[in-house]
């Protein structure tokens, strides 16, 4: 297909910023501002033009940024998304607002704006953490170490969520780092600490605090601390996108 040059540049924008923001995302879990400050407005600015120029439905573009933002800050609120993913999601409504004319793969009629269609596979991809989480504890069960040894939860179904979110580190490694997030945390009965379990960390928590308040009771985790691996979305995002735009430009 013989697409706009304005499809192809940004598209090379978006994908060079979120490969950028992915690195960056894997390597410290966190992203600059710079990233997002340069590639969305450069995005949305060629999209606009290509809408005034009647390339593209004014009506979509406006569509698709106004779910994406509403999306976006409606993940967040519930703590499934940090500041990074919601950017990162304005990123790809704004590069990617509608399907260009004559595609022939019939995606709109699952999703009917683009972004849709790289936040749910990006999604599919990132249950590969919870996946390889379940294994690993599987198969420290499997030689007879209890990944939960110590953690007072006796609820059949929580212990199994704990499974497929948590696993055993030194405690050193939750200091200064985003990589993991505590999954228990110290209950005082009667004067004596107990580890109770901790399902779900908001994306955007005091995880500081959570941390200190551990290392206060250092001494019960000489075998290590439940902790949850975060999860770095804007990886996955890209990883859709590219599938994304190689679906809609090849």
């Amino acid at each position: 297909m013989n697409y706009p040059l304005s499809l192809y540049g940004k598209t090379f924008i978006a994908l060079s910023a979120l490969g950028v923001a992915a690195w960056q995302d894997i390597k410290r879990r966190e992203v600059d501002d710079s990233v997002w400050a340069f590639s969305i407005p450069a995005v949305l600015l060629i999209s606009a033009c290509e809408a005034g120029f009647g390339i593209i439905d004014p009506f979509l573009l406006a569509a698709s940024l106004a779910l994406a933002f509403c999306l976006g800050l409606l993940l967040h609120r519930f703590g499934l998304y940090g500041g990074a993913d919601v950017k990162a999601l304005l990123l790809i409504a704004s590069a990617f607002p509608s399907y260009p004319p004559g595609m022939s793969l019939p995606l709109w009629r699952f999703f009917p704006l683009p972004f849709l269609a790289a936040v749910v596979a990006g999604t599919l991809l990132s249950a590969a953490y919870p996946i390889s989480i379940f294994i690993s504890n599987l198969m420290l069960m499997i030689r007879g170490d209890n990944p939960l040894r110590g953690v007072e939860e006796e609820n059949p179904f929580r212990r199994f969520i704990l499974l497929m979110t948590a696993r055993r580190i030194p405690i050193e490694e939750l200091k200064d780092s985003l990589k993991h997030f505590p999954a228990e945390k110290i209950s005082v009965d009667g004067g004596v600490p107990k580890r109770r379990p901790v399902l779900f960390v908001h994306a955007e928590a005091d995880v500081d605090s959570m941390v200190e308040e551990l290392v206060r009771h250092k001494e019960i985790y000489e075998d290590g601390v439940l902790a949850s691996p975060t999860i770095p979305m804007v990886a996955f995002l890209e990883a859709a996108s590219i599938l994304l735009s190689a679906l809609i430009l090849l």
